[in-house]
């Protein structure tokens, strides 16, 4: 399949002394942003009460995010090749540093304007992160890098379930919060430190609109760019599914205490970080991506479902840190699988992460509104949740693509 565009090629071997650094900000970044994304959740009730808002309206806070990440990370690439990369995350990060203002915000829609900013931080963030990894690191080294970036929202995540009701204890979830955007600022700093990226510069003036709506446009038109998008599609809508509902099944279902079920779940998170690791060493080692996408679209239904219909805490303490590992198993071979295609450029791949990540954040934003809508029509939430796990085998999508 061709993967040629209208747009200047990158060299995908460019280095820079700093390399180290800007990996350092593109992973600190996002995981600071996991933890202000999901930091909300072991603190619903109280974010309810002070907003003076339902259940289902506080899911919303969540979900605003997944929706602004429908959209903007297509205007992510068309930016990034106009400006630079560059550029396009210090815009990006001004917009996740949002999470600053909004626990003092004064009432839910003010904080659904501001989660929506901040969701679009991220969404731009993400989809730069696969680009920004091919421009500085040459090819050996990506699998190890893509796998790292892989779970650094993962890594926010599953500090922010643990570490938020002792926050909240000790300052109140206002302030907890407000700590959380402030790791964000510090990477934001080291944006700043680190003094671009080298390269950046060399075909931004020459790149009219028209031809990056081309370059877009035939990306668009590549079948790659929808195989890429539907083999991210299920573990991610899963992994919004488990993180914003399984908290509510196991506590007001199972009847799991509060501070037992937020462990559960770090765990989970907890264990997609080394699977996702050591995914990426072994890639290196190996050069084969389709193993472990075959593996991640086995293992991931079957131990989702065995996380949904246990009841006991000790087989789901059991299952759990599985699904974590199937979850982040596919995440560096699918991104490895993309850079190593014919043709692509650090360009092409923004680009086509950009529409990856806008339609799998489209149909994933949808699946937890799915459960909530059965739920509160009084559908069994076990049922529910089982029916998502069906989603995990979509990675396998991707074993159509060849591989070098």
């Amino acid at each position: 399949m061709s993967t040629e565009t209208n747009l200047p090629k990158d060299a995908d071997n460019i280095t820079k002394d700093n390399s180290l650094l800007m990996a350092v900000v593109i992973f600190g970044m996002y995981a600071s942003f996991g933890l202000s994304w999901m930091g909300v959740v072991p603190i619903f009730q109280d974010i309810e009460k002070s907003l003076n808002i339902q259940h289902s309206q506080a899911i919303w806070i969540i979900s605003i995010i997944s929706f602004a990440k429908s959209f903007f990370p297509i205007i992510a690439g068309i930016l990034a090749v106009r400006i630079g990369l560059y550029k396009s995350l210090k815009i990006s990060g001004v917009l996740i540093l949002t999470g600053l203002f909004i626990p003092w915000l004064p009432d839910y829609y003010t904080w659904i304007i501001g989660r929506f900013l901040f969701g679009v931080g991220g969404a731009m963030w993400v989809t730069l992160m696969g680009a920004v990894t091919m421009k500085i690191f040459p090819p050996e080294k990506r699998p190890l890098i893509n796998s790292l970036n892989g779970v650094a929202v993962n890594v926010g995540v599953t500090l922010a379930l643990w570490y938020t009701i002792p926050l909240n204890n000790l300052f109140g979830w206002s302030k907890a919060l407000f700590i959380y955007s402030l790791i964000s600022l510090v990477f934001f700093i080291l944006l700043f430190v680190s003094g671009g990226i080298k390269g950046d510069n060399q075909a931004q003036n020459s790149t009219s609109i028209n031809d990056i709506l081309k370059g877009y446009l035939s990306t668009v038109k590549m079948p790659v760019t929808w195989i890429i998008s539907l083999a991210f599609t299920g573990p991610l809508a899963l992994y919004l599914v488990f993180n914003t509902w399984m908290p509510i099944y196991y506590t007001e279902v199972l009847g799991i205490p509060k501070p037992q079920t937020m462990s559960l779940m770090a765990t989970m998170n907890l264990f997609g970080i080394p699977a996702s690791v050591i995914t990426g060493l072994l890639l290196q080692k190996f050069k084969k991506c389709k193993g472990f996408i075959l593996a991640a679209a086995i293992m991931l239904p079957i131990v989702s479902y065995l996380a949904v219909t246990s009841t006991d805490v000790t087989s789901i303490g059991l299952f759990l840190p599985l699904v974590g590992v199937g979850m982040f198993l596919s995440v560096s071979p699918l991104v490895t699988l993309l850079q190593n295609q014919p043709g692509m450029s650090p360009s092409i791949v923004g680009m086509i992460l950009g529409t990856m990540f806008s339609v799998t954040y489209i149909v994933s934003s949808l699946a937890p509104g799915f459960v909530g809508y059965g739920y509160n029509n009084k559908m069994p939430l076990d049922f529910l949740l089982s029916l998502c796990c069906i989603l995990a085998v979509s990675p396998a999508i991707a074993l159509v693509l060849k591989e070098k």
